[in-house]
């Protein structure tokens, strides 16, 4: 095979050929175009918050919520598998023997310390009892320095009144109906 001369081109010569005497106001213009497009536009992204909120999807993953059954006790039955599933490890529970039969132990002591959760979701995912959901909540501000403000126990994940503004989010097996009354806030005249 015989080699060819390859054809050596200068950079520099053909950018100053093409160049005009607006050398650096073409990228400017261009910019200046897009912005001036958008602008005009009909559509208003911009929400006015806290007044007006951004709807999310049910599977957003926001703060816990714990149900409750029929009866008003909570479902959950401590069998620590969302202790043991937690990658964050910021769930604490102590277990407490019930006089219900058909119930082994429930929560004496059922901790989550959202300053420490990454809302993965897996203790959703390992709760056979679907006794732990996560609403689409996503306001946890706080003006406290104390590591204890975030620190959300029983009575904070059962008797919440923003759960019926926000809504019950994500739940790994949606195939299964979740009865609204047992999510706390939204059952009949409980708003």
């Amino acid at each position: 095979m015989a080699k060819t001369a390859s054809r050596v081109v200068d950079v520099r010569a053909e950018a100053e050929k093409h160049a005009t005497g607006l050398r650096g106001t073409t990228g400017t213009l261009a910019g200046l175009g897009v912005t001036l497009r958008n602008m005009v536009r009909p559509q208003h992204v911009t929400i006015q918050y806290p007044e007006q909120r951004k709807p999310y999807s049910r599977r957003f993953r926001g703060v816990h919520v714990l149900t409750l059954r029929e009866d008003g006790s909570l479902k959950c039955t401590a069998c620590y598998l969302c202790e043991t599933v937690c990658p964050a490890q910021c769930i604490s529970i102590d277990a407490k023997e019930v006089e219900d039969p058909r119930i082994e132990k429930a929560p004496s002591r059922y901790e989550i310390d959202l300053s420490r959760c990454i809302f993965c979701g897996f203790c959703v995912e390992a709760c056979p009892e679907e006794a732990l959901i996560m609403s689409r909540e996503y306001d946890l501000a706080v003006t406290a320095r104390e590591p204890e403000s975030l620190t959300y126990g029983i009575e904070d994940f059962t008797g919440r009144s923003e759960i019926a503004a926000y809504g019950a989010g994500f739940r790994p097996h949606p195939e299964y109906p979740l009865v609204e009354s047992y999510v706390p806030g939204e059952r009949k005249g409980e708003i």
